[in-house]
């Protein structure tokens, strides 16, 4: 019945590799130019039935992989940047500057698309200041408040906040960073090389918010920013993300992951009595989402 989700996990898993081993100069390019004479459509994306996406616009294309795994792509070209609305109602919001964008189905997987990725970059520049990319997070990280999105700490991580977060990625490189917390520019230059995200959630949707740096042509003051937003449901999110590869597990996610979150809860509160050994604020007012699918369910720990 999940025909197709192992052949998904490692394709995702490659990218994921791809990007964190790549040499520094980034897979992308940015055309030069007055942003004005860039060409910016407007393309919807949506979870769920594909019909509420925009896949027959210029530049789209589907790829029905024989393993039963659709992909559904758009790829901006020729300095023509795109601009995305991510339709979540009142949580629907607008990516400017998209280079591409790729949601994922499966045969056999009611939910439909369970999962987008757009690419964008900070500005349609190919490359930009430190100043101006910190800006462009923090703008994006205002809009996405404004519009319902909160942040997300992962169940087996302490529930830090403020610099202390931002400082707690020096200890675990994949945690994710308070979108609260503005960091100062000696801050940012110093973890901009660390591939920083933030996750948010909004109404059963996540959303990961990741950077990749580089200055491989060593411009002063100067880098390449590419900006990636993932967005998933909790099939993807949970179901795919707690067993990872094992499709038989995935197939029966929602009978299997209460156990599996009592376990990372109890792992969360082993790190937070050490961390409070060594002087970190626990930010107790931090609440854990919750599980729609589970909603109902006896064996639910929320």
């Amino acid at each position: 019945m999940m025909k197709g989700i192992l052949p998904l996990v490692v394709f995702l898993g490659l990218t994921a590799s791809g990007v964190a081993l790549a040499t520094p100069r980034l897979p992308f390019e940015f055309t030069h130019g007055d942003s004005k004479s860039m060409k910016l459509s407007l393309v919807r994306i949506s979870l769920g039935d594909p019909k509420k996406s925009d896949l027959n616009q210029p530049g789209s294309s589907v790829d029905n992989h024989p393993s039963g795994t659709n992909f559904f792509q758009y790829d901006w070209i020729d300095g023509n940047l795109g601009t995305l609305e991510f339709m979540h109602g009142k949580h629907s919001f607008l990516i400017d500057n998209a280079l591409s964008a790729m949601g994922t189905d499966a045969n056999g997987v009611p939910d439909g698309i369970y999962q987008w990725s757009v690419n964008f970059g900070v500005s349609p520049e190919r490359v930009d200041t430190h100043k101006s990319a910190l800006a462009r997070i923090e703008s994006l990280f205002s809009d996405l408040r404004r519009k319902g999105w909160v942040r997300y700490i992962g169940i087996n991580h302490p529930r830090l906040s403020g610099r202390q977060a931002w400082n707690y990625i020096k200890l675990n490189p994949v945690y994710s960073l308070d979108p609260n917390y503005m960091p100062t520019m000696d801050e940012w230059k110093a973890t901009i090389r660390k591939m920083p995200h933030w996750v948010f959630y909004a109404d059963g949707v996540y959303l990961d918010v990741s950077l990749l740096e580089s200055n491989a042509e060593d411009f002063i003051d100067k880098s390449t920013y590419l900006l990636t937003i993932t967005f998933k449901n909790e099939y993807s999110f949970y179901g795919i993300g707690y067993f990872p590869g094992n499709s038989e597990k995935i197939a029966n996610w929602k009978k299997l992951l209460p156990a599996e979150l009592q376990k990372y809860h109890a792992d969360r509160l082993k790190t937070e009595a050490v961390l409070k050994e060594q002087g970190y604020a626990i930010d107790t007012t931090y609440q854990d989402p919750p599980i729609k699918a589970l909603q109902g369910s006896p064996s639910n720990p929320q």
